[in-house]
């Protein structure tokens, strides 16, 4: 055994209903060993603590909580067979930019269509020479990364499952980094003495209150050390098992932290596969239930309750097999089920009713508040995911994302979307329960550097004028796909050949029949088809060095939506109250349009404000109001409506009169204003000023026609006066019948 040093705490029973400690006082948001992995231990702030004391902060914890995370890495086994090879090595690929669902494997042969492992325990030979379940962590002070890995072997061992749990190692083997390249010799730690039969999937989580971390993994335990003679046909049952350490060199004496005999009458089942994240101001746990194959979720809302056992207590001699089954309701604890507390709300692939679900790890999008669980599938082939908005949905409430083989290698030739709609999306090459480690750009150049990776593609949306548009925003014009690369590997290589690959509201994915395989160059822009409402693209791509066309690759999808068509506005004016309805009308496919983003309204030139009904205070001249909506894509619709004034109480009469046979038109101004007003009246027979018409008083103009008759026509009254100390002019047209003088 290795040295131990300080134990967990011991855990004391307490009312769940007084105030509790303050968790993961420096990282709760973030402190958190991820599916597998922990993402870097003290990122959260004092608000991000659970209610209870004070705790310590985040600034005095770690320096970690500085880094901006932008990139993942995935470390992952592939399984026992590997296409003819010992998969149970550590491999590692790397998110397609900041896209969690989209990775590289690197670490080619030079020409070939297959990746080779970073990490191997064959040569020269070491523990069983196999290496399985790595959990990828960052260290608390985010100087540091450790690599926990199952040391196991089993491709071409001639064993049974149960002899691998009865007479299997007790070590975990320990990996160390600084920069996620360089990695030291492993460390083989017996964290278990030989009442153990086995040591799987160790991982770690940052307990920022006691400074240290706690490691957890799954063991059968027996009642004797006699490992030679063992029974290898029958199992005893797989507990969670903790120890602490702070250097992953010394660990404490480990105690038992889940303790449930899921079987039904000898079949062996317990509890793996555990693994925590810390969000929302609590701790998360998943873990494998053996009975049914499914994985569990949990929660603990103070630091104070992270040592809190479930089930009986483990007593010594070990019991071997207990009779009837444990329930998941026994022995209750801080730790509750999301969902329903018998388990049964679990993550289920649809339409499938068993399955064998293992080896899950989730993580958070570096972008995005959402949460990530993958799950792997090992009667299936591999990991399959989910997506959810919260921790605190229950699994079976999560967005099933599916299974994608899309990446394929010369292992893999097939490739499986989602559904027939979806982008090209694809987890790693077979991976097999594995961790997410979220990291820096830095950190992920370096990787993609360090190893023989794929040139990477990226693509981004560009309107005409080259401005960027963002991710799924509206646009009233179709963009372009502009394409950049970079080669990690000083090839000088660029793609091979390029190919548009799109979708359109929901329809099915689109791959075009040509490639574009003349005139690649850096920024160069690919034409899209897009359509009025949601639409996507990516490229698929070769890379020359890795083995021609064996090896598929695409970039990560880029989403926008399309809306040509104008919003509208109806303006309805009553006496002096003014009311805008505006509106964007749908496409004419139906589609979704962008939405109304603005209204405005304005009276006369003045200042534009938000449209809302409003009262105008009377005037005597007409106004106009003007109103201009725009939609979120950026189209704009104007248009306008008077607002009559009152108009001065200036009245004009057109009569004729005959002088001889010649039609004389005589034009009356009469005043009703209570101030003078002055008019010029204008008629096809000319145009003369009516001065100074003092109130009520009526003046005169006479039009000589020189003619026996006129048509019927309109003549024409401007008039000024000064209202309330300003000069107001109206005009007016009055109508007049034809007049004859024959």
């Amino acid at each position: 055994m290795a040295l131990f040093h300080t134990p967990p705490p011991t855990k004391t029973r307490k009312s769940r209903g007084r105030a509790v400690g303050r968790i993961l006082a420096a990282g709760i948001a973030g402190a958190v060993c991820v599916g597998m992995m922990a993402a870097t231990p003290a990122i959260a702030g004092p608000t991000d603590q659970p209610n209870g004391d004070t705790g310590t902060t985040a600034t005095e914890t770690s320096a970690a909580s500085d880094q901006t995370f932008e990139r993942y890495l995935f470390a992952s086994f592939h399984g026992g067979d590997d296409g003819g090879r010992n998969g149970e090595q550590i491999w590692i690929s790397a998110s397609k930019g900041n896209d969690p669902l989209n990775w590289y494997e690197v670490n080619y042969d030079q020409g070939t269509s297959v990746s080779q492992p970073i990490l191997q325990t064959v040569n020269p030979p070491q523990g069983q020479q196999g290496l399985r379940d790595p959990s990828l962590i960052r260290s608390a002070d985010g100087e540091h990364f450790y690599l926990l890995a199952t040391d196991l072997k089993t491709y071409q061992d001639g064993q049974s499952w149960s002899y691998r749990q009865s007479r299997g190692s007790r070590n975990l083997v320990v990996y160390e980094s600084s920069d996620l390249v360089t990695w030291s010799e492993p460390r083989f730690i017996k964290v278990e003495d030989d009442h153990a039969g086995n040591v799987w999937a160790p991982e770690a989580f940052y307990d920022a209150k006691n400074e240290q971390y706690i490691v957890f993994w799954a063991s059968n335990l027996y009642p004797d050390e006699d490992i030679a003679n063992r029974n290898t046909s029958q199992i005893s049952y797989n507990r969670i098992r903790i120890a602490t350490t702070k250097d992953f060199k010394t660990f404490s004496e480990p105690t038992t932290w889940i303790n449930l005999d899921r079987s039904t009458g000898r079949q062996g089942w317990g509890m793996i596969d555990s693994t925590m994240i810390a969000a929302n101001d609590k701790i998360y746990r998943l873990t494998k239930d053996e009975n049914g194959f499914r994985v569990l979720l949990q929660y603990i809302d103070s630091l104070d309750d992270l040592y809190d056992t479930w089930g009986p207590e483990d007593t010594t001699p070990h019991a071997v097999n207990k009779n009837p089954i444990t329930a998941l309701t026994e022995s209750p604890n801080a730790w509750t089920m999301v969902g329903n507390a018998n388990g049964s709300s679990k993550w289920q692939i649809p339409g499938l009713s068993g399955g064998n679900l293992e080896g899950p790890l989730v993580f958070k999008d570096n972008v995005d508040d959402k949460w990530y669980v993958f799950i792997d599938y090992a009667s299936g082939g591999g990991y399959v995911a989910w997506r959810s908005d919260s921790m605190d949905k229950a699994p079976n409430e999560w967005e099933y994302l599916g299974q994608s083989w899309c990446n394929t290698t010369g292992l893999s030739s097939t490739c499986n979307a989602k559904s027939a709609t979806s982008p090209y999306w694809s987890l790693p090459v077979s991976p097999r329960h594995g961790s997410v480690l979220p990291v820096t750009l830095e950190e992920w150049e370096r990787v993609m550097s360090h190893y023989n990776s794929p040139v990477h593609v990226e693509t981004s949306l560009v309107k005409a004028d080259g401005t960027a548009v963002g991710k799924n925003a509206w646009v009233n014009e179709v963009p372009k796909l502009e394409m950049n690369w970079t080669d990690f590997n000083g090839t000088g290589l660029f793609p091979a050949w390029l190919r548009l690959i799109e979708g359109h509201n929901g329809g099915a994915r689109v791959v075009a029949d040509s490639t574009i395989s003349s005139g690649i160059s850096q920024g160069m822009t690919v034409p899209v088809n897009a359509v009025e409402g949601t639409n996507w693209a990516q490229l698929e791509y070769r890379d020359a060095s890795l083995g021609g066309d064996a090896v598929m690759l695409w970039t990560t999808d880029v989403s926008y939506r399309l809306d040509t068509t104008a919003p509208r506005a109806d303006i309805t004016v009553d006496g002096w109250d003014v009311d805008v309805a505006a509106t964007d009308p749908a496409p004419a496919n139906g589609a979704e349009s962008s939405g109304v983003a603005s209204c405005q309204l304005r009276v006369e030139g003045g200042a534009w404000s938000d449209c809302a009904p409003t009262t105008l205070a009377p005037a005597i001249l007409d106004r106009t109001a003007s109103v201009r909506v725009t939609d979120k894509a950026g189209n704009v619709f104007d248009t306008t409506a008077v607002v009559a004034g009152t108009g001065l109480k200036v009245e004009l009469d057109v009569t004729t009169r005959c002088v001889g046979s010649k039609v004389m038109q005589v034009l009356t101004v009469s005043n009703g204003e209570d101030v003078p007003v002055s008019s010029t009246v204008t008629t096809p027979y000319g145009s003369r000023p009516v001065p100074s018409i003092g109130s009520g008083k009526a003046r005169s103009q006479v039009f000589s026609t020189r003619l026996e008759s006129i048509p019927a026509g309109s003549a024409e009254i401007s008039t000024t006066a000064t209202i309330d100390g300003q000069n107001v002019t109206v005009e007016k047209v009055v109508d007049y019948p034809a007049a004859s003088c024959r």
